[in-house]
């Protein structure tokens, strides 16, 4: 057969028609399918951890992400939003120490700073200025993971000195770029996370306006910048945030003076009122206790024994004596029983006033008649 024929016999197919039977095909008609399924069924667990997350079960939302695979670097990577849920979830969390240990080991991961995969976060995160809360969020999260880790002395103090140097880094870049859209309170509550958090309560600093100025000095452009941002108050950053460091140091001040002033309210009530004075007493304890150690130390000398000394103060025998004798008392009388007698006691004492005053009147009266014979019968017996 000539070559043209079999060219003439062989089917024509288009590039359209070739194209649309590849697509037809099974293989990727399953492909797309099981795509289109996963999706559906990750998009519907995502739905479900937000909802939690609204509802303020907030670690019944971390379990149920780390069940689904969602705490995962990749997962993170493709879908920002589900990082954003996992970040502010954690961000609502007390204490990382209150989560499962599974769990709690995936987040201190995420956010210890030297782990690999923290890193990777933060440059997820921190590339998009834009999102400033979230960043915040961040670094408070990587906070939490200090206060929770169980690391050796010199690796906290690193953990510290880490995030530290990296939110002061940020906060220069951030009022260096920003020339247009500033977050205005995203960047008064980064100040004040540095200033409250990491100086606080990591590194125990005594809360002043002089770590705001202190940080101004390692950041130059700092002050004028926060001095032309305004808020809708019409107060400059600046100024809000000395406001705020002036109102934790007088919450901390009214904190220091109100402990003490409880704590001798506590003890005064429940203080069992003393029947002699303690200061007192014990001086001659003391003295009697110096006098029958030394009246012992001679006896041992000539007997060559030791003899028995008396365990308690005559005043203090008293004391307890009294004290046991009214705590019977109000056990025994002031309970039901012994109140309701009483009452009745009262009643009938009430009612019967009067016959009983009517007796003692006619007393006077029976003893004179009785009188003259009683003296008989003295005489009589003293006659015998």
């Amino acid at each position: 057969m000539a070559a043209s024929e079999i060219m003439s016999n062989a089917p024509m197919y288009s590039l359209d028609s070739s194209l649309r039977d590849l697509l037809d095909d099974d293989l990727f008609n399953s492909h797309s399918e099981s795509t289109k399924s996963k999706n559906d069924e990750r998009n519907e667990v995502f739905q479900e951890c937000l909802n939690l997350f609204i509802k303020g079960e907030v670690k019944d939302c971390l379990e149920k992400m780390s069940e689904a695979g969602f705490i995962d670097l990749g997962i993170f990577k493709s879908n920002p939003m589900i990082l954003d849920l996992f970040v502010s979830a954690c961000d609502l969390v007390p204490n990382f120490n209150d989560l499962g240990l599974t769990l709690k080991g995936k987040v201190l991961n995420t956010f210890t700073l030297d782990d690999p995969r923290c890193i990777e976060i933060q440059e997820i995160i921190l590339k998009d200025l834009n999102k400033l809360l979230i960043i915040n969020k961040l670094f408070r999260c990587c906070i939490k993971a200090i206060q929770s880790n169980e690391a050796e002395y010199m690796e906290h103090e690193r953990n510290i000195l880490d995030v530290e140097s990296q939110i002061r880094n940020f906060i220069l870049t951030y009022t260096t770029k920003m020339r247009t859209t500033v977050d205005v309170f995203g960047l008064q509550e980064l100040i004040e996370i540095f200033i409250f958090q990491v100086q606080g309560k990591l590194e125990h600093k005594k809360i002043s306006t002089n770590l705001y100025w202190a940080l101004c000095k390692t950041l130059p452009n700092l002050s004028p910048t926060l001095k032309g941002l305004h808020s809708f108050k019409n107060e400059s950053i600046e100024d809000a945030i000395l406001n705020s460091i002036d109102t934790k140091i007088q919450k901390n001040m009214a904190k220091s003076k109100a402990k003490p002033k409880g704590m001798k309210q506590k003890i005064h009530h429940f203080q069992e009122p003393l029947l002699h004075d303690d200061a007192k007493v014990r001086p001659k304890v003391d003295n009697t206790s110096g006098k029958r150690n030394a009246i012992d130390i001679v006896k041992v000398d000539n007997n060559g024994t030791i003899p028995r000394r008396p365990q308690h103060d005559i005043t203090i025998l008293v004391g307890s004596f009294w004290t046991a004798l009214k705590n019977h008392f109000t056990k025994k009388m002031l309970n039901k029983n012994g109140l309701l007698l009483g009452g009745l006691l009262l009643l009938l004492c009430v009612k019967r006033y009067k016959s009983l005053m009517a007796i003692f009147r006619h007393v006077p009266t029976a003893f004179r008649s009785v009188f003259p014979h009683i003296v008989q019968l003295l005489k009589l017996l003293a006659s015998i």
